[in-house]
């Protein structure tokens, strides 16, 4: 009996210790791949380990929250601005991931004292407190009447925060655990205990991208990460009727591999052109499918820019299944994620790179503007059914605004977040970020707004600082609610300088 009990507990220290080495050590020395707004929560841990493993040699800014916060500031160049025109030689992070609400913030508190940040800056929107889902659950529900353990258990559903379970499983249990059914008491036990458990879901994905990237063709991906291309490609890898590359020792030896669509070829076969002013080299593209394009020797005797010219263009807004989008753009071929790289990239997870539709709309007009916002945005959400939480958050927005202001759930966990930095004397600053014109007119003439501007504005006091610029951008610089473009960023970026920059003593 001795023997069995010894062998069982050998074996648990042998399983726990393969667990620990593997699933909390080994994958994080591994390169990630991953690039940014992709893989979220892998991405958001390995940016942990990654800064924990860092010496801190200068004074360091984190900016924790959402998809708002990382569409928002860019770390380099808001370092940059600082060390300018502020004299400030600071280290600025990214601890954000999509969907992060203020309860996942707060659990996150514990995870910032070994980085020994010296400002904590916190940019929320309407989004953040997640009010839409009581529309959702209670189509007749209301708010500032809602009873608020249903919306408790509503944000630990793995639905709507997978975090919870992947991320911050035992802090979960401790904070909100009592009231978990068994079923799910069980699971995030499990998940504490378990690494292979809580991130079986979520590192593979990176493994997957280190094979695809040496071995693959790198056709299957949802965000690109080859090189630039001075005419623009966006964010899923299309390009417009021309663009340019530089060739490659790999494009040599294997080539490269083109998306062709059947919008583009319209029945027929389709020209692209591929030129350096040297050497000129016509491809016949006649099938819908991933394409290989080997390109003539004689663009490898130089290393001279060359450019591809389709002999036409293709509209999303015009197609249709899996090619459904609601915009104007001219589309191209689709590029490998990978394409024009000897390696491909690594370490990028918070590296924002600016995307054709970025660029949009730089002088359009309002009229213009919000014509085609409600166009892209709100249109046909029986073809697009991913475009239902905007619809929901337009609901929300239009219906609060006749309710009165309960600062219940997620704006608990804003002032415990506050409180937390207070006590500790840890500089904190907490946003109200800009939203667009077109989507905050729908609610910010309530008394609602007022007042959880007013509660957000109480919460100030000791090293807590609230800042509201809801207004500060205009339209043009959002590709929604509340995510700014890549032109819009580097709009604010000064102006989100200026206020920190501030809270450092001269």
């Amino acid at each position: 009996m001795k023997k069995r009990i010894g062998f069982i507990i050998c074996f648990l220290v042998f399983l726990l210790g393969i667990d620990y080495l593997f699933f909390r050590k080994i994958q994080f020395l591994l390169p990630n791949e991953s690039p940014w707004n992709t893989n979220h929560f892998f991405n958001f841990l390995y940016e942990y380990e990654r800064i924990r493993s860092l010496p801190k040699t200068k004074k360091r800014i984190i900016i924790v929250g959402s998809s708002v916060a990382y569409y928002s500031i860019d770390a380099k160049a808001l370092e940059k601005v600082l060390f300018e025109k502020y004299s400030l030689d600071v280290d600025v992070f990214y601890l954000a991931y999509a969907g992060n609400s203020p309860l996942y913030v707060y659990l996150l508190l514990g995870w910032l004292e070994p980085l020994a940040p010296d400002l904590v800056v916190y940019p929320v929107n309407f989004i953040d407190y997640r009010l839409h889902r009581t529309y959702v659950l209670f189509p007749e529900g209301r708010n500032d009447t809602v009873e608020e353990s249903v919306m408790v258990q509503d944000a630990l559903t793995f639905t709507e925060a997978p975090q919870s379970l992947w991320v911050f499983p035992w802090e979960t249990i401790r904070e909100v655990g009592s009231a978990m059914d068994m079923e799910t008491f069980s699971r995030y036990l499990v998940s504490s205990a378990f690494h292979f458990y809580r991130y079986k879901d979520i590192f593979e994905q990176n493994l997957q991208n280190l094979f695809q990237h040496r071995f693959g063709r790198n056709t299957s991906y949802h965000s690109y990460m080859g090189v630039s291309i001075p005419e623009g490609v966006n964010g899923l890898g299309w390009t417009g009727k021309q663009f340019s590359f530089f060739p490659t020792k790999k494009m040599e030896e294997k080539g490269f591999w083109l998306e062709v669509t059947e919008f583009l070829l319209s029945g027929s076969t389709c020209q692209i052109e591929f030129s350096n002013g040297e050497t000129k080299q016509i491809v016949e593209l006649n099938q819908p499918r991933w394409t290989k394009i080997q390109l003539d020797p004689a663009f490898f005797r130089a290393k001279k820019q060359i450019t591809a010219t389709l002999a036409r263009v293709w509209y999303a807004h015009e197609a249709s299944g899996a090619y459904l989008d609601y915009h104007w753009d001219p589309m191209g071929v689709r590029l490998e994620q990978t394409f024009g790289l000897e390696k491909p990239k690594n370490g990028v997870q918070y590296i924002r790179e600016p995307r054709t539709e970025d660029f949009r709309y730089s002088g359009m007009d309002d009229e213009t503007y919000t014509r085609y916002f409600y166009y892209r945005l709100l249109e046909g959400l029986e073809k697009r059914p991913g475009i239902g939480y905007l619809v929901a958050l337009k609901n929300a927005k239009e219906r609060i605004r006749n309710e009165k202001f309960r600062p219940i759930f997620h704006f608990d966990y804003i002032q415990k977040i506050a409180d937390h930095f207070r006590n500790r004397n840890i500089s904190f600053l907490l946003i109200n970020n800009p939203e667009n014109p077109i989507s905050l007119r729908w609610y910010e003439g309530s008394d609602w707004y007022k007042d959880h501007l007013q509660y957000l504005q109480s919460l100030e006091s000791g090293s807590v600082h609230f800042w509201d610029i809801h207004n500060a951008l205009p339209m043009q610089g959002f590709s929604d609610f509340h995510h700014f473009t890549y032109v819009g960023m580097e709009q604010m970026n000064s102006i989100y300088a200026e206020r920190i920059g501030n809270l450092f003593p001269k």
